[in-house]
Order: structure tokens, then C-alpha cells, then sequence
């Protein structure tokens, strides 16, 4: 008789079970609500980044094996700012692991998928000189399961990179990372088609960094194939951005030349450029060289310093030399692009600057101890160069202008 009251307990246990399973269910479906837990995601991850985040849509959600959202129409910008939004992307997936969600202290993501994304560089910009200045580095965030960009787009000053495509299997901070990308620069009439695979060893903010791509290149009249490699240490840690390169190799059809070569890059507010190496050949599309430059089979040693806005628009010093012969020079590159092809009536590129040579062959004459200075005209305009022989003019001795 003793067990009958205890039996008389188990019901009444059981009942406060259900209701307490009852209650854990609605709570939890209450918080995993779709709307509310893209509010709760979006929320902390502004409020971690003084950003504003917006959708367009209803989000989806699910559980297995870990928390997903999908978010339509995502928006995001600076608080408080008019258009044009930093980024905008018509659909966006993200995973999350149950840490990141509940508010760990590591940023982990599981993956992140986004579909036809448009990231503006001036708002970004906008927003990066508003953030307050901090003593703590900027971490990389920890993606186990990748990143995966599809149809972007990227807007600069009169610039843009489109059908942008990326795709990083794993990102872990201090650890190897490499990523496929691709995509179409685009600035005025000049395209540039570009695939290739970059990496990072370790994967972090000062870095060894190696790019391996190729593509075509189109302006005007010029459609041509192109390679590149490219090896150096990347510093991301302070402003500017710098990419000290020791390795450099460019291979191209003509009218484009070939480069080998190394320098430094660094690219903030404006875009400063050191690069110097060699030109294995000479461009079969460039003007005919005279003699003796044309029989020599040595390569063209180069140097070349910019400083000037990101779209590459300010002149350029550019230093050439072959055996004895040296160029010193400034050219502006949508002159040069637009000279290469233009009519081949004006024969000298838009250059200005100065060529010393101990020794030319123009005609059936050989000059000794030659400057020529060029001033370089409007595109479509005629160079007149100034050649002034140093030395002695040598006459030939016989018909072909051989010595």
C-alpha cells in the first residue's frame, strides 16, 4: 500500500513535464522565429560594426546541422546616411554556429553565399573615415565552411569591376588560404577580362601573398591575351595599403609588351607605384627601332614610378635603356592606349622627354653623341622631335647606310 501514493505521483510528474517541454518548445520556436532571428543576427552584427542592416523580403531559416539564414534584398550602409548604400546584394546565406549566435567571443561563420552583391568603394570609404580610432587590430573572422561571391559587382571613381565571381573553401586566420576569382574591369573604353587564383600564407593582415591570373585586355583596336604572376608580402595593418613585390612576370601579345621585374605598391587615398626590371622584346606593334638598338639582343632595362589617383590617369616616369641608349620620360596611359590606336599616320607615341644615344642610323647617315627631346602633342596631333647630334656625323660608305 505504501507504493500507491507514489504511483499516484507519476501522472502529475509526467503532466508538469509536457508543460515544461510545452513551454521550452514555444519559447525556443519564439526566438528561432524567422524574423526575429534575423533581427537578433543583423543587430549584433551592427552594433559590432557601426553598420545598419536592412532586408527586403521575408527570411528563411534552418536548424540542421547548424543555424542558417537567408536574407533577400540585404542592405547595408553608414547610420543615419543617404544613398548609395556600401552593399547590396539581392540574396545573402549565412551559417552560423551556435556560439557566434549566443554571443561568443570568436567571430566563426560557417559559410556565406552572396548573389549579385554591389559594393560601392566611396561609401565604404565614407563609412571606414566616420569609425572611431581604435588600439585593438582588425582580426580576420574565421569561415570554416567558405565564402562564395556570384555575380558582383565593385564601383569605384569612374571605374567598376563586374561579373565578379569569388570563391574561398576555408578561411583560418594564420593559416594557409588560397581563393578563385574572376571577373571585368571596366574604365571608359578599356576592359579588362581577368581569372586567376590568389593565396595567402598565413592568412592575415601582413602576409605572404601570390597571384597567379589571366584574361584579355580590350581598347580600341587593341584585343589581346594576357598572364600574370605576381609574389610579395602584403601589409593590410595601417594605411596605406602596401604590396612589396619581388616577383613580377607579365606575359602579352602587341601591342602590349612583356615585364619582368619587381617593386611596391601603395594604394590609400592615391595610388603610388615602384617598379622596375627588364622588357624581354620589343612590342612587334610599337614603332621600328633604328639602329644599332634594333640588332641588339640585349633586353630592355625599365623603371617606373607613378603617383597619382587610382585610375592610373596622371603621367608616369618611365626609364628605359638598352646597351648604351637610355629614355627618360613622362606618358600619360589613356594617351598612350588611345595613340596605339589611333591612326598609324603619327608615328611617335604621345611622349615627353628626352632619348641620349652614343650612336644612330637614321637614313644613310650615322650619328654620333644624339639627344632627342620630344613634347608630347595632343592625341591625334603630330610629336615633333628635336634631334641634335653631339658628336660627329659619320657619312656612310655605301648605299645601305653601312659604315
Amino acid at each position: 500500500m505504501a507504493d500507491a501514493p507514489r504511483k499516484r505521483r507519476w501522472p502529475w510528474i509526467l503532466a508538469a513535464f509536457v508543460v515544461l517541454a510545452g513551454l521550452a518548445a514555444t519559447w525556443v520556436n519564439r526566438q528561432l522565429e524567422p524574423n526575429r532571428l534575423t533581427a537578433t543576427v543583423l543587430a549584433r552584427a551592427g552594433e559590432a560594426l557601426g553598420l545598419e542592416f536592412m532586408i527586403e523580403g521575408t527570411p528563411e531559416y534552418a536548424l540542421r546541422p547548424e543555424p542558417r539564414l537567408v536574407l533577400p534584398g540585404l542592405k547595408v550602409r553608414q547610420p543615419g546616411a543617404a544613398a548609395p548604400w556600401i552593399l547590396r546584394a539581392e540574396r545573402a546565406e549565412v551559417s552560423l554556429p551556435w556560439d557566434t549566435l549566443t554571443g561568443g567571443d570568436a567571430l566563426v561563420i560557417t559559410r556565406v553565399e552572396l548573389q549579385r552583391p554591389e559594393l560601392d568603394l566611396a561609401a565604404l570609404a565614407s563609412w571606414q573615415a566616420s569609425r572611431p580610432p581604435s588600439n585593438t587590430p582588425f582580426e580576420l573572422p574565421t569561415f570554416t565552411d567558405g565564402l562564395l561571391v556570384r555575380d558582383g559587382r565593385l564601383l569605384g571613381a569612374e571605374w567598376a569591376i563586374e561579373s565578379f565571381a569569388l570563391e574561398l573553401p576555408e578561411l583560418v586566420p594564420d593559416s594557409p588560404a588560397s581563393a578563385e576569382l574572376s571577373g571585368r574591369f571596366v574604365q571608359a573604353s578599356t576592359e579588362i577580362v581577368f581569372a586567376g587564383r590568389i593565396a595567402a600564407d598565413p592568412a592575415g593582415t601582413a602576409t605572404d601573398l601570390s597571384l597567379d591570373a589571366n584574361g584579355r585586355l580590350r581598347s580600341g583596336d587593341t584585343d589581346a591575351p594576357w598572364t600574370l604572376a605576381l609574389a610579395g608580402k602584403l601589409d593590410a595593418t595601417g594605411e596605406p595599403l602596401s604590396f612589396a613585390f619581388d616577383q613580377l612576370k607579365w606575359r602579352s601579345e602587341s601591342p602590349l609588351p612583356d615585364l619582368d621585374g619587381a617593386g611596391r605598391v601603395d594604394f590609400g587615398d592615391t595610388l603610388s607605384l615602384k617598379l622596375e626590371g627588364e622588357l624581354p622584346r620589343w612590342p612587334e606593334g610599337w614603332p621600328a627601332l633604328p639602329e644599332p638598338l634594333a640588332s641588339s639582343t640585349a633586353a630592355f632595362g625599365f623603371s617606373l614610378r607613378y603617383d597619382g589617383p587610382p585610375d592610373a590617369s596622371a603621367p608616369l616616369a618611365l626609364r628605359l635603356r638598352r646597351d648604351e641608349t637610355v629614355l627618360e620620360t613622362t606618358l600619360v596611359v589613356p594617351e598612350l592606349l588611345a595613340w596605339l590606336d589611333a591612326d598609324a599616320a603619327n608615328p611617335l607615341p604621345p611622349l615627353s622627354g628626352e632619348l641620349q644615344t652614343p650612336r644612330l642610323k637614321v637614313g644613310g647617315a650615322t650619328l654620333e653623341g644624339v639627344r632627342i627631346t620630344l613634347d608630347a602633342p595632343p592625341v591625334g596631333g603630330t610629336s615633333v622631335p628635336m634631334a641634335e647630334g653631339i658628336g660627329t656625323e659619320v657619312p656612310p660608305t655605301n648605299g645601305d647606310g653601312d659604315e
